[in-house]
């Protein structure tokens, strides 16, 4: 399975990776009894050489129950210049129902750890919404909006909005995605 598509902005975990630009992405995955792995790409914006990162990654989501999920995995994530290292990290996440909790570290720095916590709103219908808060350390976390919806069986659109978005600051803590599944 995969998708393709355009986002107005890149943001992993809280950061623009496009300096407030859009995106092309690319995500390719092969699935099985709940192993997977897969590549991820997307251009990046850093003011320096780099102009994409693509990343891989492979795990096994195990389904204890119709609500209990367990996903335990690896990413590894390169850019093609701009001088960075590769970085892998492992990762644990646990969803019951329309809540999940996910814990990654650095396989090369134990200090370098993000959580997440996230939960899908189930009261509204017409749309798939979840809330989002996210945690570096203590000074750097943020929190997100999601929201998505399939247009037909292969066009799906998503936005997210950031914590700033509401100190007038809604174009630069904001971004639209529109992906075409295959």
């Amino acid at each position: 399975s995969g998708n393709v598509g355009y986002t107005t902005d890149y943001v992993w975990r809280g950061v623009s990776q496009s300096a407030g630009s859009g995106a092309m992405q690319l995500d390719l995955m092969l699935e099985k009894n709940g192993l997977y792995g897969g590549v991820w790409a997307s251009q990046v914006d850093f003011g320096d050489e780099a102009s994409y990162e693509m990343d891989f990654y492979g795990g096994y989501e195990l389904w204890l129950s119709d609500k209990w999920s367990i996903d335990v995995g690896v990413i590894q994530y390169n850019w093609d210049k701009g001088g960075y290292e590769d970085i892998e990290e492992g990762f644990v996440k646990v969803g019951l129902k329309g809540l999940s909790v996910g814990y990654y570290m650095d396989l090369s720095n134990s200090d370098n750890t993000y959580m997440e916590v996230g939960y899908t709103l189930p009261f509204i219908k017409w749309v798939d919404a979840g809330v989002t808060y996210g945690r570096f350390d203590e000074d750097s976390d943020f929190w997100k909006v999601t929201m998505g919806k399939m247009l037909g069986d292969r066009w799906y659109v998503n936005a997210e909005i950031y914590e700033d978005a509401r100190q007038g600051q809604f174009t630069d803590n904001a971004n639209i995605g529109v992906y075409y599944i295959f």
